[in-house]
């Protein structure tokens, strides 16, 4: 699949400065040593998910390893794996609990929306009348699920495959490396409440950035943001880091 520009995991971003996906179209890739270890830690969650190696223990197979991501090189730990393990107990637990069918790192669009906006959900549970989305966020920075629009824009496009009106989505993130002993936050949506919420909040962010000057908006999330360097909005207010 190709990159969507509304990708819900900078929804957060572009819901704030209309400019940020045009801004950021053709900015080549940076990542950092945290987002690498984060993609690791899915990608162990995921062959533990799909048991590609049968009743193998996961430290008997990565425990010590060294891989190579985004020209990181980074050795696997025991905080890594529990890490990963905590996520995919709560999945399975959460599997049986609701009788569901576990979709693993599934693609989700809001085509009704835009054709622009989609992006792959960690794991999705479909059960008789929920449907819940579940996203590990690796970092120890609290992430809050209430309202989470990265979330939420997963629930539409799961919403628009296997649910309907009368399906409720329930949002989780899982974070254990904040959190061990209560690794889990979730929030509650009625189908019909996200779909307003889609076709109301979600489409005005969209259209404020499908504009030809889309507005420039300042704030915290300039940080995160890899087209500041080219920002004159973002220059203007940090004109003494610029002369640095």
């Amino acid at each position: 699949m190709s990159h969507k520009l509304f990708s819900p995991s900078a929804a957060d971003k572009w819901f704030k400065c209309a400019a940020y996906p045009k801004m950021n179209l053709n900015v080549p890739f940076s990542s950092s040593l945290p987002a690498a270890t984060g993609t690791l830690i899915h990608s162990i969650t995921e062959t533990i998910l799909k048991d590609r190696f049968d009743n193998l223990a996961p430290e008997q197979y990565w425990l010590g390893r060294t891989e190579t991501i985004d020209e990181f090189e980074i050795e696997i730990d025991q905080d890594m794996l529990d890490c990963a393990k905590i996520y995919v107990d709560y999945i399975k637990e959460r599997k049986e609990e609701l009788d569901a069918t576990l979709l693993i790192e599934e693609k989700v669009f809001v085509d009704e929306i835009s054709s622009e906006c989609g992006g792959t959900a960690d794991a999705i549970l479909i059960g008789k009348d929920r449907i819940q989305i579940i996203d590990l966020k690796t970092g120890k920075w609290p992430v809050d699920v209430k309202r989470n629009k990265q979330l939420m824009i997963y629930g539409l496009g799961a919403l628009a495959k296997y649910g309907d009106e009368d399906t409720t989505i329930e949002l989780s993130i899982c974070q254990p490396r904040r959190s061990k002993r209560t690794p889990v936050t979730s929030y509650e949506i009625p189908a019909v409440n996200l779909v307003d919420w889609g076709f109301t909040d979600l489409k005005q962010a969209i259209n404020a950035c499908e504009e030809e000057s889309p507005q420039f908006t300042y704030g915290d999330h300039c940080r995160f943001c890899n087209a500041k360097v080219n920002c004159d909005e973002y220059k203007l207010h940090n004109k003494g880091e610029q002369n640095v």
